[in-house]
């Protein structure tokens, strides 16, 4: 009976002891959990911090530089009001045509800038192409990815990662994590600690949560937007240079387009950021790095695109037609027209053949403002 009850109990205190370590790994993620909903502009510590302090301001185009119609884009900017924006910045021919704040924010606040982020991680590889580094879009990812090299995930491609046909599973539905409660819905609860989507965004190893993302379709046959795309597109990058992500991107991509202070949200504390989500970063040099896609990769003169990475990125996918890489694809006005949206309902507009660039940055309860681009181009002044 006595060596029952000693078995039993030191049962009971392995089982405690792996409870509590456990836990004790999974803390980070429950710290988060337990600071839910955010602030429209909150984030979570630690970030990283990118960008020139010093960066050249932009300034709003002289009268010689004003392309766009001064009266509609005054129309334009009481439509994005009252549509729930909280900035609208307009560049055209690299001038930039309109800045306006609708709150109490300025051009040096850092806003939430999501939308940029996978955008972003797709110029980077481009940048990572023309560097040498990655060997090519159609390269199977084993290369860089060891731990699937006898596998079928080894056989995704770069391009597929990028073109979101990977064919791996989505993660589960994370719209608006961050901006709402778990502990409202406790019956939901498991699902939400178990979400890989949601580890994505709250947990403490992007990476190795990234790398644990299994196929649901055969690679190349179907569009399934992941953020494991993403941050497996930055793991490559991370692998293949040598350099954070965040460091290869500063050095690579934002300072030469010459943005300024930036945040990317860290899983821990010298860790990864979430190359798919999470940026904050002022308006105006969110749109500085959007303006590459509107003049095939040019900033203030400098090449920081290879030239056509542009024209790379916009080309349809094979699988969906109305995506690139990273990017939709639409026509409008008999223009093409390159974006990207957020869960917040901001949006940027690219239309490559008229060098033109729109931000919007929405508030959360902001309504939509799909119009924006068409108006935009119907400002543009006859030549």
């Amino acid at each position: 009976m006595r060596r029952a009850l000693t078995f039993l109990t030191a049962a009971v205190l392995l089982l405690v002891s792996s409870g509590i370590g456990v836990f004790t790994a999974d803390l980070p993620f429950w710290r988060r959990a337990f600071q839910l909903p955010l602030p429209a502009d909150g984030a979570y510590l630690p970030v990283a911090t990118i960008g020139d302090p010093a960066a050249r301001p932009l300034v709003l185009a002289s009268a010689v530089d004003a392309t766009l119609d001064a009266a509609a884009l005054e129309d334009i900017a009481g439509r994005a009001r009252n549509a729930g924006s909280r900035a609208l910045l307009v560049m055209h021919h690299g001038h930039l045509q309109l800045e306006r704040y609708f709150a109490a924010d300025d051009s040096s606040t850092l806003l939430p800038a999501a939308l940029i982020a996978r955008p972003l991680a797709a110029m980077a590889v481009g940048v990572g192409l023309r560097d040498g580094r990655i060997a090519s879009l159609d390269t199977p990812i084993a290369r860089y990815l060891g731990e699937w090299g006898d596998e079928a995930r080894g056989k995704i491609t770069v391009r597929q990662l990028l073109e979101e046909t990977s064919g791996l599973e989505t993660g589960g539905v994370t719209r608006r994590v961050l901006y709402t409660s778990p502990w409202d819905d406790l019956a939901g609860m498991p699902r939400f600690a178990t979400s890989k989507g949601v580890r994505m965004l709250l947990g403490n190893d992007f990476e190795s949560t990234a790398l644990g993302f299994t196929l649901e379709h055969e690679p190349g046959g179907f569009y399934n937007v992941s953020p494991a795309n993403t941050q497996l597109a930055a793991v490559i990058l991370e692998r293949a240079t040598g350099l954070p992500f965040e460091r290869y991107v500063d050095e690579r991509l934002w300072r030469p387009a010459g943005g300024g202070r930036a945040e990317l949200q860290l899983d821990r504390r010298a860790g990864m950021p979430a190359a798919h989500c999470c940026w904050r970063a002022a308006a105006r040099d969110a749109l500085r790095v959007i303006n590459l896609l509107a003049m095939d990769g040019r900033a203030d003169g400098r090449q920081v695109l290879a030239p056509g990475w542009v024209g790379e990125m916009a080309r349809a996918s094979r699988v969906n037609a109305e995506t690139g890489m990273q990017l939709t694809r639409a026509a409008l006005d008999g223009a093409e027209v390159l974006s990207a949206t957020d869960d917040a309902g901001s949006a940027f507009w690219v239309v490559p053949a008229r060098e033109l660039a729109i931000l919007n940055i929405a508030n959360p309860d902001g309504g939509s403002a799909d119009e924006l681009p068409v108006l935009v181009l119907r400002a543009i002044k006859a030549p």
